[in-house]
């Protein structure tokens, strides 16, 4: 089997990502993480949906 390897040569349209600028990617960003370590089992189902609880009241709070 062939290793193939990838490298980043350059970034071209860099946007800065942060809660204000944006925040509905930044949220799905961390849900998504927070499944992705529920699917490999570093937390559990029930942690996992805690935390996205978590994220979506921080976001309506920020929103308001």
């Amino acid at each position: 089997m062939d290793n193939k390897v990838a490298r980043l040569v350059g970034i071209e349209n860099k946007v800065e990502i942060n809660k204000d600028s944006q925040a509905e990617f930044l949220f799905q960003y961390q849900k998504a993480i927070l499944l992705t370590l529920s699917e490999q089992g570093i937390i559990d189902e029930i942690q996992c949906w805690q935390c996205i609880d978590k994220l979506t009241e921080q976001a309506y709070r920020e929103k308001c």
